[in-house]
């Protein structure tokens, strides 16, 4: 298991890198903190790992999360209208989901990307 003090530092270089890209990008705050925690959860059951590779799995899960939960929002509020009432806590919920699921999404989708690209 990670020392404490490494998985601190490791959330801690994250959390700056989130922030910083996601000013450059302008992303919405919200959306990344939440893909933020969502990624946190999700790092809680993955086995042990370098805290380099913690930084960036945290990293990834905000930075998927500020990008894809306002597309996620709109599209369930447009196939679902009944949710207008949810209003920004859809954007949310969806950046949160994102954050939990990146630790899964991010490397099916590299996996798939190789496959189209060495498959071509």
């Amino acid at each position: 298991m990670a020392e404490p003090a490494s998985s601190t530092a490791s959330i801690a270089i994250a959390a700056g890198t989130i922030t910083l890209s996601g000013s450059v990008f302008g992303v919405q705050y919200d959306a990344l903190l939440a893909g933020f925690f969502g990624g946190l959860v999700s790092l809680s059951y993955l086995p042990p790992m370098p805290a380099l590779k913690i930084a960036g799995t945290v990293a990834g899960s905000a930075l998927l999360a500020g990008f894809f939960a306002p597309v996620i929002a709109a599209a369930a509020l447009h196939y679902f209208p009944w949710l207008q009432s949810l209003g920004d806590f859809l954007r949310l919920a969806g950046g949160a989901a994102l954050g939990i699921a990146s630790q899964a999404l991010i490397p099916a989708g590299l996996k798939r990307l190789r496959s189209l690209v060495g498959g071509a």
